[in-house]
């Protein structure tokens, strides 16, 4: 596209923390969209400022889910892409979203596959969803990539377009309930989208590629495997009750053969069965940052 032309219905929305060149190179990029761009700064140490965006920047570290909620809410545009700051979009990739969006319902949510570097996801149910109980357990089994590798992966938020009423219609990510566990957060959206009668497209071409970039969102290993034992435990158990011993016990045996503590496991389905029995989204304290 040439600077000029009609503007794209299209609002692409960017969290990044401590990036601040990676944030600038991305958004010098995407200005050759003609869309709108909304960096979400979360709470860096050295802030961001960037021409061709808005820059809205969080008052205290929220994560990268929560940040893609904030984002959304300064959107002025139908559509949204949901992209991480380490992303970069194939040759035609903006052509083809020109192309594609006119054609979209307003509850199509479409996912771009993802190659390069990336650990989790790649093993996510491959969509449209053909039977919805069926697929819920399916992610649940095998959505989590246990094998670090550097191979095409699937659905992931990190490259997700939604029209901006639906997703806002469908209250945005939860981060409370699956805080420190980024799949968890894309399939329960994807969940909550399907039952609103959305239809899940997966393009595989054009795609875009991840980088193994420094900086951004760190992850504690000890912290995050208590969250997302915690949280398998909350997903398994609110899909189906039947299945969730067998969910729950195979997601521990291979947190056990990672060399999780068995106190921390523990904790962790404890912790999410009185998420479950209560109620109440059973966050406390600082969690992990899902991105």
């Amino acid at each position: 596209m040439v600077l000029g032309e009609l503007r794209v219905n299209l609002t692409v929305i960017v969290p990044t923390r401590n990036r601040p060149e990676r944030a600038k190179r991305l958004v010098k990029d995407l200005n050759d969209w003609n869309c709108e761009v909304i960096v979400v700064d979360d709470n860096s140490q050295q802030p961001v400022i960037t021409d061709g965006a808005t820059v809205v920047r969080n008052t205290r570290r929220l994560g990268g889910s929560e940040s893609w909620n904030v984002g959304c809410k300064y959107a002025t545009r139908d559509w949204l892409l949901l992209m991480a700051d380490d992303l970069v979009p194939s040759p035609g990739l903006a052509h083809y979203i020109e192309r594609l969006l006119p054609t979209l319902k307003p509850r199509d949510v479409i996912g771009f596959r993802i190659v390069g570097f990336n650990n989790l996801g790649s093993r996510t149910v491959k969509l449209p969803y053909q039977n919805t109980v069926a697929s819920r357990i399916l992610n649940i089994a095998f959505g989590v990539d246990v094998i670090s590798h550097t191979g095409a992966s699937r659905f992931t938020t990190a490259a997700m377009i939604i029209h901006s009423k639906f997703f806002a219609s469908l209250g945005g990510f939860d981060y409370r309930t699956y805080a420190g566990n980024g799949f968890r957060e894309e399939s329960d959206l994807q969940w909550r989208a399907r039952k609103m009668g959305g239809s899940l497209m997966y393009i595989a071409d054009p795609f875009f590629q991840h980088l193994n970039v420094p900086g951004g969102y760190q992850k504690v290993r000890s912290e995050n495997e208590f969250y997302y034992m915690r949280n398998q435990t909350i997903f398994a158990l609110r899909t189906s009750p039947v299945a969730s011993p067998v969910l729950i016990a195979g997601f521990g045996v291979w947190l056990l053969a990672r060399g999780l503590p068995i106190p921390t496991l523990v904790r962790g389905v404890a912790q999410g069965l009185a998420v479950v029995v209560s109620g109440i989204n059973g966050t406390t304290g600082d969690l992990p940052e899902t991105r």
